[in-house]
């Protein structure tokens, strides 16, 4: 009996406690993907065709990484939970098994070893087309002992949710759910003078940024109080987010093209 019992409330907790967020939802994975793709210099885009195969997009194989989290300890790898207390990144939150600014690091040094096979640089592209749109996240890299806001309660307008999933994809979702449409917003926010200024840069400096935009995030606009569990968010805070949203989609995606064209040159 007691040990139905605690069967019961086991599968009655992992029901209600939220898993770690999955970075932009499959939509903000795609934008960031095709965009990327729009962007790659002809010899990155032949080295991409000869890895993924004729007719397979970027954006194709831009959720790819989510699907592996069964595979043990990959699921570390999406995220850095840094404190919001803390002015930068620092490696010393990054697990052992590795975090999204290692693992990003880790995989262009696959992609560049001669001696990689062609399996082994062919997930290590995956994998780093969506760590770099999950860098962006800010909630992916803040933290307050919250799991990046996973554990923090919230109402996303009159629907229960917490932090993490309002960034990863409620905001956007919103806004709207047609994919063109973000890609046709996003055109307009990465124009050449950004493109230029976005082109550059270490994983380790992308997080820090990041995590200055977490510090808001955990705030209601205009104010420096930290987000209460239960509540209530809406028009006010999903309007002062979405032009974030829209500069880190639109930053991932240069940047990712930016590696890419950098490794295949």
């Amino acid at each position: 009996m007691k040990r139905c019992f605690r069967a019961v409330f086991a599968a009655t907790l992992a029901a209600v406690l939220p898993t770690s967020g999955w970075a932009w939802g499959s939509m903000g994975h795609r934008v960031v993907a095709r965009m990327a793709e729009e962007r790659l210099t002809p010899q990155a885009r032949t080295a991409v065709v000869e890895l993924l195969g004729p007719g397979i997009k970027l954006a194709d194989v831009a959720t790819w990484a989510d699907e592996q989290r069964e595979m043990r300890g990959t699921g570390a790898w999406h995220f850095v939970n840094v404190p919001i207390s803390e002015s930068r990144y620092n490696p010393r939150y990054c697990s052992r098994q590795g975090c999204v600014v290692s693992k990003i690091e880790e995989f262009k040094g696959v992609l560049l070893n001669p001696r990689a096979g062609q399996k082994q640089k062919q997930d290590a592209l995956k994998f780093l087309i969506h760590f770099i749109a999950d860098l962006h996240q800010p909630l992916h890299v803040g933290d307050n002992k919250d799991r990046g806001g996973n554990l923090l309660q919230v109402r996303f307008f009159d629907e229960g949710s917490n932090l993490h999933r309002v960034w990863d994809y409620q905001i956007m979702e919103r806004h709207t759910k047609n994919e063109g449409v973000w890609m046709w917003d996003l055109t307009f926010v990465a124009n050449p003078k950004m493109v230029v200024e976005w082109s550059k840069g270490t994983p380790e400096g992308w997080a820090t940024e990041s995590l200055e935009l977490a510090k808001n995030a955990y705030r209601l606009p205009g104010s420096n109080a930290l987000i209460r569990p239960g509540t209530r968010i809406g028009s006010d805070y999903s309007g002062a987010a979405l032009p974030v949203i829209q500069v880190q989609l639109a930053k991932a995606a240069i940047r990712t093209a930016w590696m890419l064209n950098q490794i295949f040159h």
